[in-house]
């Protein structure tokens, strides 16, 4: 069997051996609970989780680990990186409502054009239900009246009469609540396209 001395070794793999062994022979640092930084191959087990810093043998900085962060510190980063990523979200909601804008309306007016088209659309939709109301409240009133004259002759009033007011208000309150729900959305239509105009405006620069 054939023995390599120590100069028959190539050069290259003595060279690799040297620097592997500088390599790992780095230097930790941390501080104490006095706040006096030291030095040592290995971080005492008290500051293991704490914030320190590995050299090499030249003093150069070559990994730097931070501290452990705390149960709350957790919890607030994943607070952090959640709010991050919505508002990322809404910022690119944002800008795909504005791409919307500008390729849908090419001027102001066209805008104030479909404000007051979607506007009159839900005020026509009100004046019906109005109309509808005013005939159920003349039946009601008729219903009312025949029951006030049967009470005032001694009679009771008829139970089919009964049936037919109650039914009647409860017409007339569902359509009350009916035009308090488009009178709101007509609003929130109205301010909704005041926003696309004002922020139209900004897109293209318009004073």
């Amino acid at each position: 069997m054939r023995t390599m001395t120590f100069l028959q070794i190539p050069l290259s793999t003595v060279l690799l051996a040297t620097f592997s062994i500088s390599s790992q022979a780095q230097i930790k640092s941390w501080i104490n609970k006095d706040g006096v930084r030291e030095f040592g191959k290995t971080v005492p087990p008290e500051y293991a989780q704490k914030e320190h810093k590995e050299l090499s043998k030249q003093g150069m900085l070559v990994k730097e680990q931070e501290r452990v962060k705390t149960d709350e510190e957790l919890v607030e980063a994943a607070k952090a990186a959640e709010l991050a990523a919505e508002e990322k979200r809404l910022e690119q909601e944002r800008r795909k409502e504005d791409s919307i804008l500008i390729a849908t309306y090419t001027k102001v007016d066209d805008i104030e054009m479909v404000k007051k088209e979607r506007v009159q659309v839900i005020e026509s939709g009100i004046k019906v239900t109005e109309k509808r109301t005013e005939t159920i409240q003349l039946d009601l009133d008729k219903r009312m009246k025949a029951t006030a004259n049967a009470e005032r002759a001694g009679n009771t009033p008829n139970e089919a009469l009964l049936k037919d007011i109650e039914s009647l208000q409860r017409q007339i309150n569902a359509n009350n609540v009916y035009i308090d729900g488009k009178r709101k959305e007509q609003k929130e239509t109205g301010l909704e396209y005041d926003a696309k105009i004002s922020r139209f405006k900004e897109l293209r620069g318009i004073e």
